[in-house]
């Protein structure tokens, strides 16, 4: 029997997925909203945006931002080869998004591979997504990132697994998502491959560790972030607000566990 040959991903083809929107205040780190105003929840959804893209843009990806859209509101023009979210959860709206990349007749089907994030993460290194493409060529099917809060971070699919239930049935916005995604890939007889685990960013506490890891000089650069986090530090302002030097990141966080 001829040994099947290893699935590679052709250079030039790492499609990453940027699920993410518009720094538009009101729509963008709502879970931080009340800690932060909403003008400062949408500089800092820019500045995590700002950064991750400025990285991944570096290496060798093809960064193809999914952004989340208003009826009628324009398709961004930076990062460029945008596309628009379709209506649907978020399981309808990563399958879709999977599908545009994965069914062409670019690659053979064995060979075809794509990954998708979100934009809370904005210290998410390169070298984590490499992984997750090197897990690919290894031989896994699914590739997860754990996010601490029961969700997933990063989320890898071969053409196999798209064909599979991976997004049905799953209790978005839940801490069992990731438990329940990994149930759906059992049942279907594929094999997961997990990343390190990691912390999205959508609660006050979660962006304090931030801003310490940060600033100690544990994290890949980010600039923006870091930039926007030092002014807000130095900023005077009243108790409990993220100038204020007594209660910086001390806010009630809003529990809800949440992929991207």
């Amino acid at each position: 029997m001829t040994a099947q040959p290893t699935p590679q991903v052709p250079a030039g083809r790492k499609t990453v997925l940027l699920f993410t929107k518009p720094p538009v205040e009101g729509r963008v780190k709502t879970r931080l909203i009340g800690a932060l105003s909403a003008a400062q929840a949408a500089d800092l959804h820019a500045a995590f945006l700002g950064d991750l893209v400025e990285r991944l843009s570096g290496a060798d990806f093809e960064l193809v931002p999914v952004w989340a859209l208003e009826e009628g509101e324009p398709l961004p023009a930076v990062p460029p080869r945008g596309r628009r979210q379709v209506d649907g959860d978020l399981g309808a709206r990563m399958r879709h998004a999977f599908t545009e990349r994965l069914c062409t007749a670019l690659m053979e089907p064995a060979e075809q591979f794509a990954v998708a994030i979100g934009s809370d993460l904005p210290q998410l290194d390169p070298q984590r997504v490499e992984e997750a493409f090197r897990a690919f060529e290894a031989g896994a099917e699914v590739v997860l990132g754990p996010a601490v809060d029961g969700g997933y971070y990063l989320i890898g699919l071969g053409a196999v697994a798209l064909r599979a239930a991976v997004f049905e049935d799953i209790a978005w916005s839940t801490g069992a998502v990731l438990a329940q995604t990994l149930e759906r890939c059992r049942a279907a007889g594929l094999t997961v491959a997990l990343l390190t685990e990691e912390e999205d960013i959508d609660t006050i506490e979660g962006l304090g560790r931030l801003a310490a890891r940060l600033d100690a000089g544990e994290l890949p650069s980010c600039h923006r972030t870091s930039k926007l986090l030092a002014g807000w530090l130095r900023a005077p302002g009243p108790a409990g607000s993220p100038g204020s030097s007594g209660a910086v990141f001390g806010g009630a966080a809003v529990e809800d566990p949440c992929v991207f």
